[in-house]
């Protein structure tokens, strides 16, 4: 389960920050995902959540915001960023990968692997 272990980073980075900066509890959580991570939202929520259980993150609200991928096309020279809400599924990204200007298939990705805590909100005790 790939949500399961990359929440399990995300817990563990953001216990070790919160006890570093002696917050009592943590209570939101800001992400940003690239949509090339394939990581499922709720899935990673959810995995999220039970992870939390019995910690300074419970309850913590995880939000998620969604980056860009950026294409460089190698037929007509376009780079550029290609803003996605979600990708449903694999499919969706294959079409994604066709250069806006030109059609071809001929792409590179430059940007859209990213798996970033942005900020954690906490309270201190």
């Amino acid at each position: 389960m790939h949500e399961f272990s990359t929440a399990k980073g995300i817990m563990d980075t953001i216990l070790r920050v919160a006890e570093e900066h002696g917050a009592k509890r943590i209570t939101e959580v800001n992400l940003e995902l690239g949509p090339l991570t394939m990581l499922n939202p709720e899935q990673l929520d959810f995995s999220f959540q039970a992870l939390s259980n019995g910690t300074i993150a419970k309850d913590a609200k995880l939000n998620i915001k969604y980056s860009s991928m950026k294409l460089v096309c190698e037929s007509c020279g376009f780079v550029g960023q290609v803003p996605i809400d979600k990708i449903e599924d694999s499919s969706d990204v294959v079409s994604l990968l066709k250069c806006p200007k030109c059609g071809s298939n001929d792409t590179e990705i430059d940007e859209g692997r990213i798996c970033n805590i942005r900020d954690i909100k906490v309270e201190k005790g």
